[in-house]
């Protein structure tokens, strides 16, 4: 997995680095405001916004392998 990631141009690594920590960021605010319902946030708005969050991680991941892959995708074709 190191080997592929390394080999990966300059962008494509910058888009999947960012992505990733854009996705930890969201999971962890959403997991933060699930925990705290009730003890330190109101309980009904804020399971309603971890959810809301929670379900914005799927389409954040595929718009991230997407815009990673195609990123790629030229930079090969760019070489060739």
């Amino acid at each position: 997995m190191k080997k592929i990631f390394f080999s990966l141009h300059r962008s494509s690594k910058a888009v999947l680095v960012i992505g990733a920590a854009a996705m930890a960021l969201v999971l962890f605010a959403s997991t933060v405001l699930f925990v705290g319902a009730g003890r330190m946030f109101d309980y009904y708005p804020a399971v309603e916004i971890s959810e809301k969050l929670l379900a914005g991680v799927r389409p954040m991941s595929v718009a991230v392998s997407a815009g990673s892959l195609s990123l790629e995708y030229l930079a090969k074709r760019k070489e060739n």
